[in-house]
């Protein structure tokens, strides 16, 4: 008798502190909606069913999400996921950022980032079906339209390229607001890869460090090992009439830098990026770090990296053919109108020559021109990428005015192309006045 008042007692306790519990609550509230995205009826149906509660002013609370404990959880989810992105009040957002804002929600749908697993564990009617993910990807697929020549995005890239002095001393570039310091050295690291981001209408080189390097040549990439650095370039895309393109204004450089116990807090990565080339630190407090883990949250699996090293570059083929691999560094990229994309790189001497706009290369530059065929980037819809090689040119210079000499391989495995005389007199032309891209 006395075990059972006890637990009588113990129960009448719980309860009471239950029932004064629920008048311990977060203040959830909901500002007035200043503005939406301007989607189909169609598409702002998923949204809504998929992002609304915890991405917007107009929550919807179930009856159990309304009882303290769990309120808590929800309040914090709902201040988060508004600071993240919030959907009423989409004319905050810069109209320059809003299509890549509705493509990293596709993105973080498509790899079951969101909505939240815990989430749609309680609220099934939130999960969204292949079907309604494909309507969002059918609509931001039409937002891929190509870009056309612009009279003034040529005139601003000119002026940045000819305000450009890269043997000048680097000025002092302040810190992002996380205390990490600018890294002038990115621009001569080995290229990892390169993208074209189809939504924005920028094209990127990354670059990796020595450690980074080593790390894919032993593929021991998954995790990367602690001291690895990647910087991300992005310039804006300069298309002509022809429909190739050629990189346009510098437009800012990301920076991962691999720490797993000094970043622990972001996954293990360190973040950066400055912007222009006034190299202006992006973010107004060290929180802007979580805009970028959320970015790359959908490749939790793949240690947070988009990037999948590129076939034919220094750091992923071995140099069976005398390219002098280890002495490539990114001069240029281009897109072609035949869905092709192609870095050029060059030796000391051709980048150091390139970079100051000499109008020829000296003796022992040696320039090589990748050209791959484009596949899309299943990390990122909007985005291709580089896929199957479609040809490796050399340009090596020599002393005196002999002209400088030519070789082309072929495809995957690299086979020599007999090229004619007319041709070659062509590409080395091509390949020669390609202007160095803008890298601060």
């Amino acid at each position: 008798m006395k075990r059972y008042k006890k637990w009588k007692v113990i129960l009448l306790v719980a309860i009471g502190c239950f029932i004064a519990v629920q008048f311990i609550r977060p203040r959830i509230t909901h500002p007035p909606v200043t503005g939406e995205p301007d989607v189909p009826p169609e598409v702002s149906a998923v949204l809504r069913k998929a992002c609304y509660d915890c991405h917007s002013n107009e929550t919807h609370l179930a009856w159990f999400d309304q009882i303290s404990p769990a309120i808590w959880l929800v309040a914090g989810h709902i201040t988060e996921g508004r600071r993240v992105l919030n959907f009423s009040s989409w004319d905050s957002i810069p109209k320059d950022q809003q299509k890549g804002k509705l493509f990293e929600s596709l993105n973080q749908m498509q790899f079951n980032v969101m909505p939240l697993s815990q989430y749609t564990a309680l609220h099934p009617a939130a999960r969204l079906t292949n079907d309604e993910i494909s309507i969002l990807k059918n609509y931001l697929a039409t937002q891929l339209a190509p870009l056309k020549p612009d009279s003034n995005k040529a005139a601003a890239a000119n002026l940045q390229y000819a305000a450009w002095h890269p043997d000048s001393p680097v000025v002092k570039v302040l810190p992002v607001p996380n205390g990490i310091t600018y890294m002038p050295e990115y621009k001569n690291w080995e290229a990892i890869s390169s993208t074209q981001r189809l939504d924005n209408g920028t094209m990127r080189v990354i670059t990796g460090n020595d450690i980074a390097v080593k790390a894919i040549r032993e593929h021991q990439t998954n995790p990367w090992p602690d001291g690895t650095a990647f910087a991300k370039i992005a310039w804006d895309e300069l298309p002509d009439a022809a429909g190739n393109i050629t990189p346009g204004e510098f437009k800012q450089v990301e920076f991962m830098i691999k720490d797993s116990h000094k970043y622990a807090s972001t996954k293990g990565w360190g973040w950066a990026r400055w912007k222009g080339t006034a190299l202006k630190p992006y973010g107004k407090n060290a929180m802007f770090t979580m805009e970028c883990v959320n970015c790359h949250q959908p490749m939790r699996n793949n240690d947070f990296v988009f990037t999948t090293p590129t076939q034919h570059t220094a750091a992923s083929l071995p140099d069976t053919l005398g390219l002098k691999l280890n002495e490539w560094k990114v001069i240029a990229s281009g897109i072609q109108k035949d869905q092709t994309m192609s870095t050029l790189y060059g030796n000391e001497r051709a980048v150091a020559s390139a970079r100051k706009g000499a109008a020829t290369y000296p003796a022992d530059a040696l320039l090589t021109l990748v050209t791959w065929k484009q596949q899309p980037d299943d990390h990122w819809f909007g985005a291709v990428i580089p896929g199957i090689v479609a040809s490796v040119e050399q340009v090596q210079f020599q002393p005196g005015n002999i002209s400088p000499l030519y070789k082309k391989y072929n495809g995957k495995n690299l086979v020599a192309d007999k090229t004619s005389e007319e041709e070659i007199k062509s590409r080395i032309a091509y390949i020669t006045r390609q202007r160095a891209s803008v890298m601060p």
